[in-house]
């Protein structure tokens, strides 16, 4: 017999299809179940059923508003039950911050564990970088040790998404919407954004989304006030006494410690190097893992057979899992991003300024050569600037130019000097044909509405990094 609420309906084009979530409380706390009915069910009803093979052949039927606050009630306490202090990281350095962190992390951790037992769907948007898809990556194996123990009959619907834009859009939160636009349940979906969005350009996907969703947002690029300002759960380590070195998937994966007994050492250290953090760690295996994963979010048909062009963390697990297969797509991504290193080397323009040498490149100069996607341009110029940095008489800057893009990396001695972002943001004030733009005070990215304007930009921005430009 199944004993509980119905928290979650998915609706079908046929009664029948449709999917229950029946939440239930039992001595070792709640859980929740998916489920089919032959007969209808209404969210809120509380059943007494009798359920075979998935399905539930006969109910007993209670409409009980003290029931339904006592299980809403028990799913809120058992899921702050859940939450836990998470160990130490592998870089210590940064365990003062995530203290500090720590009480917002579990309010957040909580929510979401409540969420999910009252059968609520769960969007997570990662970045397409290997940070992004380190927090997604971890967060999947967070959320796996989780519905061991909360989920008997399989896991709750959870939606990845790869985000390729810097800024989490009106036409997202649309998507999204649209996405759980089936599903009825007690509480809110929730959205969960890692890695990218703290941009002006998401604050009217935020508000739309705000309206659908519980949302977290884990970032780590600098904060835009009007924006976090939105999201009650918006956690970013610049507001506890770090910076973007604290990379948003080492956040990621911190937030799933707290209700998982998971290892996620390499997968942190992955995100460190992936995003050139000045915590780096001397680990080849996260070099290696990193490096996979730029290649497995350029262009995962490398790897992957799939008629869906976004990488899932799904798809990492089972490439991870297959020791063969990752060292010979590790293999490959280190050979091809080299020669592609090599060829941009040999099409690079040099410029001069005071305090730098600037280099400007057009990926298509790299691009033409390669009949996939990998490497992906602003990936490519934090690599190709690691290059430059061995032979650079002065500390380098790169700019890097592709399509409507524009990409710039600035070596880190020099990156409180330059003041990046402040650059960007003038030049985003200053010309109206850019479309976005954003990053930290080592990398950034402008995206062009036409790349008719874009040699204009590059002058304007060759100028602004203290270059001679007639």
């Amino acid at each position: 017999m199944l004993e509980g609420i119905v928290t979650c309906v998915k609706h079908a084009a046929t009664l029948s299809e449709n999917i229950y979530c029946i939440t239930t409380l039992d001595a070792s706390g709640a859980k929740v179940f998916e489920i089919k009915s032959n007969i209808v069910l209404h969210l809120g009803d509380m059943i007494n059923a009798q359920v075979n093979e998935g399905r539930i052949e006969s109910a007993i039927i209670t409409d009980s508003k003290d029931a339904l606050a006592l299980y809403c009630a028990k799913a809120a306490e058992y899921a702050k039950e859940l939450v836990m202090n998470s160990a130490p990281s592998a870089v210590p350095a940064l365990d003062k911050v995530t203290d500090t962190m720590r009480p917002k992390l579990q309010f957040a951790a909580a929510l979401l564990i409540e969420r999910l037992l009252l059968g609520s769907p769960l969007i997570v948007r990662f970045h397409n970088d290997a940070d992004g898809a380190t927090g997604g990556y971890g967060l999947y194996l967070a959320l796996q040790d989780l519905f061991k123990r909360v989920a008997p009959s399989g896991s709750p619907k959870v939606f990845w998404k790869m985000q390729r834009g810097i800024a989490y859009s009106v036409s997202d939160a649309r998507e999204d919407t649209i996405t759980v636009g089936n599903y009825n349940s007690l509480g809110k979906p929730v959205l969960l954004i890692t890695d990218f969005g703290t941009t002006e350009e998401s604050i009217e996907g935020a508000k739309i989304a705000g309206e659908k969703f519980e949302i977290i947002w884990l970032d780590h690029h600098p904060v835009l006030d009007s924006l976090a300002s939105l999201v009650t759960n918006y956690i970013n380590p610049w507001q506890f006494g770090g910076d973007s070195n604290y990379t948003a998937g080492f956040l990621t994966c911190e937030f799933g410690k707290l209700f998982a007994q998971i290892d996620v050492g390499l997968i942190q250290s992955a995100a460190m190097v992936g995003d050139y953090s000045s915590h780096v760690l001397d680990d080849p295996a996260g070099r290696d893992f990193a490096l996979l994963l730029d290649m497995l979010t350029s262009d995962k048909k490398i790897a992957i057979s799939s008629g869906a062009t976004d990488l899932t963390p799904l798809e990492i697990d089972q490439i991870m899992r297959d020791e063969k297969k990752k060292t010979e797509l590790v293999n490959y991504a280190r050979g091809r991003i080299e020669d592609a290193i090599d060829s941009g080397i040999e099409a690079l323009k040099q410029y001069k300024s005071e305090y730098a040498s600037v280099y400007l490149l057009d990926f298509e100069n790299v691009r033409r050569d390669y009949n996939t996607k990998y490497p992906l341009p602003g990936r490519y110029a934090s690599k190709l600037l690691e290059r430059i940095e061995k032979s650079s008489e002065k500390p380098p800057i790169l700019v890097l130019h592709f399509g409507h893009f524009v990409s710039i990396r600035v070596s880190s001695p020099i990156a409180d000097k330059v003041n990046l972002l402040t650059i960007v943001n003038e030049l985003k004030a200053g010309y109206s044909y850019i479309d976005a733009a954003g990053g930290h005070k080592n990398a950034a990215s402008i995206k062009l509405k036409t790349d008719e304007a874009k040699k204009e930009l590059i002058y304007a921005l060759l100028r602004a990094l203290g270059c001679s430009i007639a």
